[in-house]
């Protein structure tokens, strides 16, 4: 037996496909090496702390693509759905679509809980999706459960401004790396315009532009991170547009929603209040009357 090890990687799929790749390629036993992220590094009594290459590496992403090509390959064998052609996005990417949820999240023993799955994925091959009752297995659900819920988060929480340039903007940090999970659905809802979606505490943002398809996804610093969340550059008729908003949401809410009341559990169960500081809705009423725009007027 070897000395334990832990293998520090990027909290992100294509570090914890590539660190488990690296496991294998060392003949590591699996009680040996344990994963754990950069950001989140505590080698225990006895263990050596290793750092495996960047994530944003070139050599790094193509390595980590021939590990998930072989575990889909691996999940997949003998599947009746993908024979059967009853499938529609075939079964290999049903079976490890949730490895991308499941690495989104911010939980810091995803590295580790996400690599014991794919070891037993190889292990026993297709099998591996009737285990639900495994620990392991029900481990890894529970991650890709949360950051499934995180992502629904986003899309019924997001509040974009419009701008002085006419983009619109919006900043929104939730408990997972959601913004690549989500961008899509607001490049299809918003298909026209030009918008900014950045979340700053996992340093990255989708930029939409009509005249492209989808979102560019990028990873910022810290620094533009905070500079694009905090943008005051609103356009003439946004505060308009929100006094709006407010006054139609309180008319039409439903009583009882007070502190002292019954309904605010409810409220907070369904609008968790960790977002509400971003939701237009919740802001502070504006003093007195707000001009009304241009086009806006009568």
């Amino acid at each position: 037996m070897g000395q334990p090890v832990v293998l520090a990687c990027d909290p992100s799929l294509e570090g914890v496909l590539a660190a488990v790749g690296i496991g294998y390629l060392a003949h590591a036993h699996a009680g040996q090496m344990r994963l754990a992220s950069k950001h989140a590094l505590q080698p225990q009594l006895g263990e050596t702390a290793l750092y495996a290459p960047s994530a944003q590496e070139d050599d790094t992403v193509a390595f980590a693509r021939r590990v998930l090509v072989g575990f889909a390959a691996k999940v997949a064998r003998g599947c009746k759905r993908q024979k059967s052609g009853s499938c529609s996005a075939g079964c290999d990417a049903a079976c490890v679509s949730r490895l991308v949820l499941a690495c989104a999240s911010d939980d810091t023993s995803m590295p580790q809980t996400v690599a014991e799955y794919l070891r037993l994925g190889f292990s026993v091959g297709p099998r591996v999706r009737t285990m639900i009752a495994n620990p392991q297995v029900a481990a890894f659900n529970e991650l890709a459960r949360s950051v499934l819920a995180e992502c629904e988060h986003t899309r019924q929480f997001v509040r974009f401004s419009h701008m002085a340039d006419g983009s619109f903007a919006a900043s929104f940090s939730a408990k997972a790396d959601t913004i690549p999970l989500t961008a899509a659905h607001f490049a299809a809802r918003m298909s026209t315009e030009r918008f900014c979606l950045v979340d700053p505490r996992h340093q990255v943002a989708a930029f939409h532009d009509p005249s492209q398809k989808g979102c560019q996804i990028v990873r910022l610093d810290a620094a533009l991170a905070n500079n694009l969340a905090n943008r005051q550059d609103f356009a003439d008729d946004e505060h308009y547009v929100r006094a709006m908003w407010q006054r139609f949401y309180h008319r039409t809410t439903t009583p009882g929603r007070d502190k002292s009341q019954r309904g605010y559990d409810l409220r907070t169960s369904w609008m968790p209040q960790r977002f509400w500081d971003k939701l237009t809705e919740l802001e502070p009423a504006h003093d007195g009357m707000v001009s009304v725009p241009a086009r806006y007027g009568a």
